[in-house]
This record gives structure tokens, sequence and C-alpha cells, in this order.
């Protein structure tokens, strides 16, 4: 029974998460929110863009491409993130174009972990505070 408490989500933590990615997502957004519009920041010699693929009335849909120097045969990072302005939460609904986050939180017959869905959040968090981070040296240097 304790192995199954154990495996169990937590959903508390996942919601934490979304809500500190809307904010940390709406730094970069603020000035950016039309259909189509593109932004990028850099991360150590990486460059993330982002551009806004869809609106709807309390949502918006972002495209997230991080570029790296990396050898040809290392994957391009791609995230499909949607904002959620009435929760004020903003969460990755898809990853790397090949597989879309279960809306239930339940374990599937893919080849996902139980905490796949926050594991992709965490990685989008520390993503957002690279690229303010690095907003922030360069407003300090000019």
């Amino acid at each position: 029974m304790a192995e199954h408490r154990a495996k169990r989500l937590n959903l508390a933590s996942l919601h934490r998460e979304c809500e500190r990615n809307y904010l940390r997502i709406m730094e970069f957004v603020a000035d950016h929110d039309g259909l189509g519009s593109c932004f990028s920041a850099n991360v150590r010699h990486q460059s993330i863009i982002f551009t806004v693929t869809e609106i709807t009335k309390y949502t918006l849909t972002l495209s997230v491409v991080m570029e790296s120097m990396a050898p040809k045969w290392v994957p391009v990072i791609d995230l499909k993130v949607r904002i959620y302005h009435d929760a004020k939460m903003a969460e990755v609904i898809e990853w790397c174009s090949d597989r879309t986050i279960p809306w239930e939180l339940v374990e599937n017959k893919a080849l996902q972990s139980r905490d796949e869905k926050w594991q992709w959040n965490v990685f989008f968090s520390e993503l957002l505070a690279q690229g303010l981070n690095c907003r922030a040296m360069e407003a300090q240097s000019k």
C-alpha cells in the first residue's frame, strides 16, 4: 500500500510549477501576445524562440523552440505551452512534437513515467529562469 502511495502524482506540486511558469513566461509574453508574434531569449549561446500559435478568450498557446549549437544529431527541443490567463498557470502540453501529454493523470500505455508531465514543466521552468537571468545580466551591462 505504501508503494502505491509513493507512485501517486503530487498534483499540488505540478500546480505550483505551472504557476511559477506563468509568472516567468508573462515577463517574455507581455508585449508579444498577438497571433504569430515571435520573440526570443538567449541562454548561454543558445536561442529560445517563442511563437504565439493560438489565442482564445482565456488561453494562449506558444511554440517554444530551443536552438542550440549542439551537433546535428542532437534533436532540437520543441515544446508547446498553453497559458491559462484565468488560472494564472502555464503548462507544457507537448514535448518535442512527438508526444502529447495525457490530460488525465493516469498511467498510459506509452513509455512515459508517471511524473513525466511534472518533469517537462520543471524543465520549462528552469529554461525560463535561465532566460530571465540572462536578460537581467544583459540589462545590467547596458
